[in-house]
């Protein structure tokens, strides 16, 4: 049976970086609004990206420095542990899988990713790593030299790799490409990237997927596709995520191929409903329609829709940032990042690159290589679409593959 539980002057659906910022934004203008937020997550919001990096590797950081203090911070209300299962734009209410309903007069759907996992019996020593909770169990079978496998070619997969190798666990990684971000990075890079993995002491099986797991005593057994079999105390699965736009699409909000359907306001197609993070399908102002599943968007588009939700005016044009760190490398990205265009590096120093992407003659991507050049500076480089020769003029490019 459901009940009328509370009334917001804003409420939001979701409970991470996205819902943080937000919840910032509005303050940043309304003072006493009345600030609702339903997460599905059992802590209230944290910084998601330590997760895979800084938690690893700095000794005097721990896990309750990542969080926000969200609702304490900006006198907001936060309910834990319940989904929203049902949006009625036209009465303005949710309902949630506790059976209970919630009026808003703004609403914000910012319900972010969900990590992929492989079938297979659920188990604490198998994490598909996502949440703080993610993080904690890793922490229980990992260090004093057990060995961990951690399958996944993308962020996760090589940030948690790196962060375990230097936290005294040996590390076995499960990658489906030649080397690690082959995708992405130009051969001379991705070598370098993988050298560092290799050095560390980390194992790399190449051109892999695991195909299944089983668990045995204390630990996990998982099979490769090529018949190689890993047993370890734990895995760590970074595959990728996906984002549920099913219930917006069943509230009939407009959604497309990038997400839900939002305008340079990140307002949706209803009445008093925004979205902001991963399921939003926006204009970029450089890109065009896209989604972006990136820290920095979830932070910049949640301080955006927030302070739009509590009547400030303008248009949202940060461009997504995607970024990495791990050992001494870092690196910054934004726009097609794809080995398989014509790619073209400017060195600037010693290990200090910048590559540039062209698609059909035009530069598509920026890769900022442990450089410290002004990323508001390659933007604007992208953002005039110049060509190869063009670009050529003002910078010394030399042909990569």
């Amino acid at each position: 049976m459901t009940k009328e539980n509370k009334k917001y002057n804003y409420l939001i659906v979701g409970g991470g970086m996205a819902a943080d910022q937000a919840v910032a934004g509005i303050r940043s203008i309304d003072k006493g609004g009345t600030i609702g937020i339903i997460s599905a997550d059992i802590d209230e919001p944290y910084a998601r990206p330590a997760l895979s990096k800084k938690l690893w590797v700095d000794p005097d950081f721990h896990d309750e420095d990542i969080d926000f203090h969200t609702a304490q911070k900006y006198n907001a209300e936060i309910t834990l542990a319940t989904r929203v299962i049902k949006i009625i734009p036209e009465k303005h209410i949710v309902k949630t899988d506790k059976g209970e309903e919630y009026a808003y007069d703004k609403l914000l759907l910012a319900t972010g990713s969900e990590a992929k996992a492989l079938k297979g019996e659920s188990s604490e020593r198998v994490v598909a790593l996502r949440s703080k909770q993610d993080y904690l169990k890793i922490r229980k079978f990992s260090g004093k030299g057990k060995h961990v496998i951690v399958v996944g070619n993308g962020y996760i997969g090589s940030e948690i790799a790196a962060g375990l190798i230097q936290s005294d666990t040996k590390v076995s990684l499960v990658i489906t490409g030649d080397r690690i971000f082959d995708k992405k990075f130009p051969i001379f890079l991705s070598e370098k990237y993988e050298q560092k993995y290799l050095a560390a002491g980390i194992k790399i099986y190449h051109n892999s997927k695991a195909s299944g797991y089983e668990l045995v005593g204390d630990g996990v057994k998982v099979q490769l596709n090529d018949g190689t079999v890993l047993q370890g105390a734990g895995l760590v699965l970074g595959i990728g995520a996906f984002t549920d736009y099913s219930l917006a699409s069943a509230a009939g909000l407009e959604v497309d191929e990038h997400g839900v359907i939002v305008d340079e306001q990140l307002k949706t197609t209803a009445a008093d409903i925004w979205a902001a993070g991963d399921i939003i399908s926006y204009p970029d102002q450089i890109l065009s329609r896209q989604s972006a599943g990136h820290v920095r968007h979830a932070i910049n588009s949640g301080l955006f829709v927030g302070k739009q939700m509590a009547g400030e005016t303008g248009i949202y044009d940060y461009t997504p940032v995607f970024y990495s760190w791990v050992f001494d490398i870092n690196w910054e990205a934004f726009g097609n990042v794809n080995s398989g265009l014509k790619m073209y590096a400017e060195k600037l120093g010693d290990e200090q690159y910048i590559v540039y992407y062209f698609d059909k003659n035009i530069l598509a991507g920026v890769l900022s290589w442990s450089s410290d050049v002004n990323l508001g500076h390659l933007k604007g480089i992208l953002k005039k679409q110049p060509t190869v020769e063009e670009l050529n003029k003002v910078v010394k490019l030399e042909a990569v593959e």
